[in-house]
């Protein structure tokens, strides 16, 4: 039966996010007492110390990259998919990472992003021609209709040409959209028939470049990247007439910054990692109505302000509970259980990471050198 993963996904975290009332008070070991004085487990710090608890894992057998995988994006607890750029491949496992299958190879190409409107029926962007010498494939977006097992050129598209495909994201199984890229030109795809056909968009009088985007209905969304004009920096766009007209809601501070990955993992709060690789201090971005409006928060330092933080992969479990990764192995990756006030380093866990999938409110994979996993025990 089809269904759309990607909202299952969310769905699944958002049920484990806590609600809006406030908390009962409670111990370090998570126990509260309730109005009778019986002891009760407050399920929000239970989570945190299951998270503690738990370890990302490199998965055994997964695709390796010298630089990154780009994109993982699982169908089901067992399905999943992984897009390696630099390797011009696309692996598939069936066991839940156990295994690996190369199902896709294409010379010239660098596939950065992955969607599935489920197991048969998926897309995988492809960064296009021009940006570096080995990248050679001029097709932005390639279709699956049979699991992975072939894939080919999307060709049913209207409008300027796309130069390539940064991101993937879906508002239900008919609303697909598709963006990019890094370093420019700026172009939005969008298909209102699941992908049948597409329309393009020029988006360069907005954006130097595209990077992510998020859509909740066919009209309404969030697009990041960088904007176009003016000092260069970290900048996301609401629209409510599918990219028609565009409407700042969240520029950084931080001069040559770019907004990289969007993540919410409820319906009202979402996260932006800001990538800043030279100037700080190092920041992400927070919203708590939707997209509607940002506030740049800041990570840690390190005790130098002005170095800077590649921050590129960002993921949240619940609103609460998440994780920012830069692309520099050599900086520490971060975690945070209070919805980014503080931040502490990341034990288990390396950079580069591109990308968090949460399957569901137990397990989590992220895209880096290889694929990570952490799984959390049910409590």
């Amino acid at each position: 039966m089809k269904r759309l993963a990607t909202f299952l996904f969310t769905a699944l975290v958002a049920c484990s996010s806590p609600s809006s009332t406030s908390p009962t008070p409670e111990s370090d070991t998570g126990v509260s007492a309730d109005a009778e004085g019986d002891t009760a487990v407050d399920p929000r710090a239970a989570l945190a110390e299951a998270v503690r608890a738990a370890k990302w894992t490199k998965v055994a057998g997964a695709p390796q990259s010298a630089g990154k995988q780009d994109d993982v994006f699982f169908t089901s607890k067992t399905r999943g998919f992984v897009a390696s750029g630099s390797e011009s491949a696309i692996f598939r496992t069936d066991d839940a990472g156990a295994s690996w299958k190369k199902v896709f190879e294409k010379s010239g190409s660098f596939f950065r992003s992955l969607l599935f409107v489920d197991d048969a029926h998926g897309f995988a962007g492809n960064l296009g021609a021009g940006l570096t010498p080995s990248i050679s494939d001029s097709n932005p977006l390639y279709e699956t209709r049979d699991g992975g097992d072939t894939w080919s050129p999307v060709t049913s598209m209207t409008g300027p040409a796309m130069a390539g495909v940064c991101n993937l994201a879906a508002a239900d199984a008919s609303h697909l959209f598709a963006v990019g890229r890094t370093n420019g030109p700026a172009f939005m795809l969008a298909s209102s028939d699941g992908g049948a056909s597409w329309t393009s968009t020029d988006l360069s009088a907005s954006f130097s470049m595209l990077i992510d985007a998020r859509f909740t209905s066919a009209s309404e969304g969030i697009l990041a990247g960088q904007n176009a004009s003016g000092t260069r920096v970290c900048t996301i766009m609401r629209t409510t007439d599918g990219g028609k007209t565009l409407t700042p809601v969240f520029s950084s501070k931080t001069r040559n910054s770019l907004c990289w990955k969007l993540h919410f993992p409820s319906a009202e709060v979402g996260y932006v990692a800001v990538q800043d690789t030279t100037a700080g201090p190092p920041t992400f971005g927070k919203t708590t109505d939707g997209g509607k409006t940002w506030t740049e928060l800041p990570l840690p330092d390190g005790g130098n302000p002005t170095a800077g933080y590649s921050a590129i992969g960002i993921g949240f479990l619940t609103d609460e509970i998440g994780w920012v990764v830069g692309s520099d192995a050599k900086k520490p990756a971060y975690r945070t259980f209070d919805g980014g006030v503080t931040w502490e380093p990341a034990p288990d866990l390396e950079g580069p990471i591109n990308r968090f999938r949460f399957v569901d409110k137990n397990t989590a994979y992220a895209s880096g050198r290889t694929v990570w996993k952490l799984e959390i025990p049910a409590k």
